[in-house]
């Protein structure tokens, strides 16, 4: 209890004191005012000045409320304590309704039950839905298409390659071609333009546009192509080291045998005579080595760029493809044959994006001298470690092929590598909920888009913002209209 100015006024002695003066003239004696001013060594205005805060205090308790269930009021202090508190607790929470239950408890002494906050989730769900279904997208999405897996229930999901900007993220019953090409339409239907469309090797992927009847042009996901090669190149070096290792085996087993060395121990028992085993091992190495130095010759062909900063050649790229896999196939091992087979079968595909370049670049770089055709292709390259201004930093003669190479190479997309992160950031949250609840996902999404990038090329901006969208909601401000019923409407 705070101390009084008077401590000999305790508190019983105020509330008497009021008492006393609320009484109506007939019953307070004439002169009780003077005489309590003197018994307690106060001023009479000291005592009315008592008498009214004891009303206002009495009015305020006793004046009539709303009927019903009152909201409940409190207020929180946001110290030092109180956000070490939050930081200690926050990592001990893993997000399921259970967990949201006791950091309720741990964080602000609130009891909620599990119902409530279920609820809760859903209709946050449900508005996040038709938020992120509203949003109007205003530059052309470069898609990249993949599925994840929960309790064997697939989620599809299309992501932007130029903004991160993920523009579907749906658990749905089916992977198949019907339920795909819906997925494509609703899209379209939002107001998506789709410039192209890249995906790995799934069926249902591929079907999608066909039963949709859309033209997208579809492109091969590079980032799997090259993902399965590494995986190769690993089994093959290993298959080397162990064929080394057999081969250094059966030398020493040869020089045991022979005299030239001693060691304990019983002799070595090797599985081949040391002249194929040696054979074997030269054999695997030749094999790896052959291998790694193709398999690098094959992605700098893929580069739309030279290392001599010019525009790469569809046909020289062609060319350099179709060698590099018919001397794949002479190292007559299984794995990279099979390789080699799947890239002669996509090699059309692999070609498109580069003729596609080639379409919308030859125009404009042809009418330059090389020089400047050189010089252009290499400020567009080091854009950023330059920090170039278009206006400022690049002769007037030069802009519009300076603008026209940075808007056609901005278009250029052939991986879905960017689904394949988005995948790695959901793994979690899908655990830990062991499922797909309807409210997850899209309240996913919405935090994905709004959410600010720290780090990398996209550092600053937001999803949104990167995608052309104006006047994007922070987060904060987001969240304050999602749960405002009065407010909801500002969400579309």
């Amino acid at each position: 209890m705070g101390h009084y100015r008077l401590p000999e006024l305790d508190l019983s002695t105020r509330i008497s004191l009021v008492i006393d003066m609320l009484q109506p003239i007939p019953d307070r004696e004439w002169g009780r005012v003077t005489e309590l001013a003197d018994q307690y060594g106060v001023t009479r205005a000291f005592l009315y000045q008592l008498r009214n805060r004891g009303l206002e205090a009495l009015s305020a308790v006793l004046v009539p409320g709303q009927p019903g269930p009152q909201p409940e009021a409190g207020t929180l202090t946001i110290d030092r304590d109180f956000i070490r508190r939050a930081i200690v607790v926050l990592p001990l929470l893993k997000g399921t309704v259970r967990d949201i239950q006791q950091g309720l408890n741990l964080l602000f002494d609130l009891k909620r039950s599990t119902g409530y906050i279920s609820q809760t989730l859903k209709a946050a769900g449900e508005q996040a839905t038709v938020y992120n279904q509203s949003l109007k997208v205003p530059l052309p999405i470069l898609g990249e298409a993949d599925e994840i897996f929960q309790g064997r229930k697939p989620c599809l999901t299309v992501v932007d390659g130029r903004s991160f900007l993920v523009v579907n993220l749906t658990p749905v019953d089916h992977r198949d071609g019907t339920t795909w090409g819906l997925t494509y339409l609703h899209l379209i239907e939002q107001g998506l333009q789709f410039q192209d469309l890249a995906c790995d090797g799934g069926t249902g992927l591929r079907a999608g546009l066909k039963e949709a009847e859309l033209t997208i042009p579809l492109r091969p996901d590079l980032f799997h192509i090259l993902q399965e090669a590494h995986r190769l190149g690993r089994r093959l070096e290993g298959a080397a080291y162990k064929a080394l290792e057999r081969a250094e085996r059966a030398r020493r087993a040869d020089l045991e045998k022979r005299g030239l060395i001693r060691r304990r121990g019983p002799r070595l028992k090797v599985s081949l005579p040391l002249a194929q085993a040696e054979f074997e091992a030269d054999q695997a190495v030749e094999r790896f080595d052959t291998w790694h130095w193709l398999l690098g010759e094959i992605r700098s062909a893929l580069e739309p760029i030279t290392p001599a900063d010019t525009l790469v050649s569809v046909a020289a790229t062609q060319a350099t493809l179709e060698t590099a896999i018919t001397l794949l196939k002479e190292l007559a091992h299984p794995g990279i044959i099979a390789f080699a087979d799947d890239l002669q079968d996509k090699l059309s595909d692999l070609l498109a994006p580069l003729q596609w370049l080639e379409q919308h670049l030859s125009p404009s770089l042809t009418s330059l001298p090389a020089d400047s055709q050189t010089f252009v292709i290499w400020a567009w390259q080091h854009r950023h470690a330059l920090n170039l201004d278009l206006d400022t930093d690049i002769p007037a003669t030069l802009r519009p092929v300076m603008q026209a190479v940075a808007d056609t190479l901005g278009l250029f997309h052939r991986s879905s590598s960017l689904a394949e992160s988005l995948h790695s950031w959901l793994r979690p949250y899908l655990q830990i909920h062991r499922g797909m609840p309807q409210w997850l996902l899209p309240l996913l999404q919405l935090y994905w888009n709004h959410h600010i990038f720290e780090r990398g090329k996209r550092a600053g901006s937001s999803p949104l913002e990167l995608a052309g969208v104006e006047d994007v909601p922070s987060l904060v401000e987001l969240l304050d209209r999602l749960l405002d019923p009065n407010r909801a409407a500002q969400l579309i």
